[in-house]
Parts: C-alpha cells; sequence; structure tokens
C-alpha cells in the first residue's frame, strides 16, 4: 500500500512539474505566437509571475490544507494547474492569456502539496527519503520537459501546446483521488497549541537556510548561456548539457546518498560554495565539466540535509502550513535571484552571479551550524 501510495504521488507530482517546468523555456515563442508586439521587459514579467503567484498563495494553501486535510490541497493543486494550462492553450489575447498564468501560479503548488501529504503517511527517515524522491521527479522534469517540448515546438506547436499540456496535471489528479485521506487539524486531539510555535526561532532559521540555498541555485541560471559564450564554448547543446549536470548527478547519485545515516547539509553548502567560487575564477572552457559535477554534488547533499531537517520538524496537524512556507520561501528566493543576477551581470560581469552564489551558499552554511545541533534533539 505505501509503495503504491508513493509511487501515485511522484508520478502525479512529475506529470504536474513536467507542466510547468517544462514550457516557460518557451515563453517568447509563444508570446510572439500569441501577441507579437508584446515588449521584451513583458516575457520578465510573464516568466517569474506565475512564481511569484505561487509564493503569495502557498502559506494560504497550506493554512487551508492543515483545516481541511492535505490530499485535498493536493488534488487543488493539480486542478488548478489544469485550469490554468487550459485557459491559457485557448487565450485569444495576452490579457486572458497573463490571468490564465496567475490561476495556474495561485490555484497550482503541486511541491509543497504533495510533499505536505506524504508527511501524513510517513514519518522520520521515511518521510525524508520520501522529500528527496519528489526532488528527484522536479529534476527529472526540469531535464526532460524543455527536450520534449522543445521537439514539439519545433513542429509548429504554440499557444495551443498549453492546452495539450494540460491533460498531464488532469492525470496526475486521477491518480491521487483514490489514494487514502488525512486527519484534518480539527478532527485532532488539539491539547497542545500548534506545533510549528514550539519552535518559532528554530523554524526561521530552517526557511532562512531554504532562502540562501535555492537563491544559491537559481541566480547562475538567467546568463549560464552567455557565461558558457565567454569561455569559448561555441554550441548551445554543450552549454545545455552542461547547465544540466549538476541535475544528472542528483537523478543518479540520490539512491546511494539515501544510505549515509548523517545529515550531509554543511558538506553540501561547502561544496556548492566552492564550485561557484572555481566558476566565478574560471577562464577556460576545460575545467567546467568537473565544477559543474561538483555542483551537482553540492547540491544533492544539500537538499538532502534540508529535508531531514524538515522533515524531522513535520508535525501532525501543521504539515499543510510548515510546507507551504517552505516552498514559498524557495520561491520568493527564485524569484529574487533572477532580479539579482540581472542586476549584478550588468555592473560585474557575466560571472559574478557566480561569486553572488557563493557568499549566498556560505551565509546558509554558517546560520545551518546550530541547526544541525538542534535536529538531535527533535525525535525522528
Amino acid at each position: 500500500m505505501q509503495r503504491r501510495l508513493i509511487a501515485s504521488v511522484l508520478l502525479g507530482h512529475y506529470l504536474s512539474a513536467f507542466t510547468a517546468l517544462g514550457i516557460p523555456l518557451y515563453l517568447p515563442r509563444i508570446l510572439a505566437d500569441l501577441a507579437p508586439d508584446t515588449p521584451g521587459w513583458a516575457i520578465g514579467v510573464l516568466f517569474v509571475l506565475p512564481t511569484l503567484c505561487t509564493a503569495l498563495a502557498a502559506p494560504l494553501w497550506g493554512r487551508w490544507a492543515d483545516r481541511n486535510g492535505c490530499r485535498i490541497s493536493l488534488l487543488r493543486a493539480h486542478a488548478g494547474l489544469f485550469a490554468g494550462f487550459l485557459l491559457a492553450g485557448f487565450s485569444p489575447n495576452l490579457g486572458v492569456f497573463v490571468l490564465a498564468l496567475i490561476i495556474q501560479g495561485t490555484f497550482g503548488g503541486a511541491m509543497a502539496a504533495s510533499n505536505a501529504y506524504l508527511s501524513t503517511q510517513f514519518k522520520g527517515g521515511d518521510l525524508s527519503r520520501a522529500l528527496n524522491w519528489t526532488q528527484y521527479s522536479a529534476r527529472l522534469a526540469m531535464i526532460s520537459g524543455p527536450i520534449l517540448l522543445g521537439l514539439l515546438t519545433s513542429q509548429g506547436l504554440g499557444i495551443n501546446l498549453y492546452s495539450w499540456l494540460a491533460w498531464l496535471p488532469l492525470l496526475a489528479f486521477v491518480l491521487v483521488l483514490p489514494l487514502p485521506n488525512d486527519t484534518p487539524r480539527h478532527a485532532l486531539d488539539r491539547k497542545k497549541p500548534e506545533a510549528l510555535s514550539e519552535l518559532p526561532a528554530d523554524m526561521t532559521r530552517l526557511l532562512a537556510v531554504q532562502f540562501l540555498f535555492s537563491f544559491a541555485m537559481v541566480v547562475t541560471f538567467p546568463y549560464f548561456m552567455p557565461f558558457g559564450e565567454q569561455l569559448g564554448i561555441g554550441s548551445d547543446t554543450l552549454i545545455g548539457v552542461l547547465y544540466s549536470l549538476p541535475h544528472v548527478v542528483y537523478l543518479l547519485a540520490l539512491p546511494w546518498v539515501h544510505k549515509h545515516p548523517g545529515n550531509l547539509l554543511l558538506p553540501g553548502l561547502a561544496l556548492l560554495a566552492v564550485s561557484n567560487a572555481l566558476q566565478f575564477w574560471s577562464v577556460q572552457a576545460e575545467p567546467l565539466f568537473a565544477l559543474r559535477l561538483l555542483s551537482g554534488a553540492g547540491m544533492l547533499l544539500s537538499f538532502v540535509g534540508l529535508h531531514r531537517c524538515l522533515s524531522q520538524r513535520s508535525r501532525q496537524g501543521s504539515a499543510g502550513r510548515l510546507f507551504g512556507w517552505f516552498d514559498s520561501s524557495g520561491k520568493w528566493a527564485g524569484t529574487a535571484a533572477g532580479v539579482t543576477a540581472a542586476v549584478v551581470s550588468q555592473a560585474c560581469g557575466i560571472a559574478s552571479p557566480f561569486l553572488v552564489a557563493c557568499l549566498a551558499a556560505l551565509a546558509a552554511l554558517v546560520i545551518a551550524r546550530p541547526l544541525l545541533m538542534t535536529s538531535r534533539e527533535i525525535p525522528a
């Protein structure tokens, strides 16, 4: 039963993540098809619009999930993504398309909803491993989505691609539908006050580490292609491969890291800081392959460590709010990273986002040290 449950949740999350993460890369082409006169700055705004909506809505949906059930909230997330993509696919103009993106971001949020539901079904080490696998499905979607959707856009599919993709979160909805309900907050024995209020400073520290870690990962993304060209890499395909390498490391090495009993968050953040510093100082393309692998190792260990800390703080009746804030922190970090990358790359050069990522990872490392000390005191 547990295997069927986690398989359904993970497959559903992959389908929704494939839908949401795969298509933004082709937004300029889709806008050229829908509204050819759209100014260039509008592309960047629309690119982050769903992320901003998710960042704002995730904590509210988390509270709603705690009151009404995390399974219902997960169904809501898949249905919201279906509705947003279906409306986008039939948009007659830019205004309706913007509304569709707002619906997608506000009513979606499958990552937080999937993790919150899993936390009602698994505890301790089992939950930590389940969280690692939801991140695995997200990494898989980030690699497979752009590739497969690129094949479709090359066949001439434009705005109507959204209506085709809408059926994937609908399938995810169907997969989750037969899964068992969790017990919402109003049905629990509430002898104690809210669980999160027991560790307010500790949770603030965890969210700060999540923000800085997510920021460090995302800030190097927008200008990675010109960075590769600056190092003399003339092939877009090779640049794409180098960009994807950290995600490939996660996919291949996660089963091995699962076996390690300790928390590897601090070594992971250290590796991430070192790899970004070395990429900032790189003047040749040859070392980049090894440095991207090093970044992948840092990303993997950091994710696994964060998920272990998160699973140790999950409490019955407050999972929705916990994972809602955790997801919202990552979304705000991604938005801030995009703006920061644009500013520092213009002011300090194309390689400067790597230095910013290094500093963010080091700050996360400093903040995370006390977090691991308190983790030993919290029962898994």
